[in-house]
């Protein structure tokens, strides 16, 4: 049986590195989607991915700028 002392432990702090490189990534990859989707004439859905894309990235900044 371990001893009990009443010290409290901190959590390990988390990495915001990982926020980072997802920012990135989904920014990158809703441009990519957009001018293709442009491209291939499907303007439509070329705006509902931009605003998808730029909505879960301005949440993630959010977020980020929170901590």
């Amino acid at each position: 049986m371990t001893p009990v002392d009443g010290t409290a432990t901190t959590p390990p702090e988390p990495d915001p590195d990982w926020l980072a490189w997802a920012i990135i990534v989904t920014t990158l990859a809703s441009m990519a989607a957009v001018v293709v989707l442009a491209l291939t004439h499907y303007t439509e859905a070329a705006v509902a991915v931009g605003a998808i894309g730029a909505a879960f990235a301005g949440a993630q900044i959010n977020v980020r700028n929170r901590r």
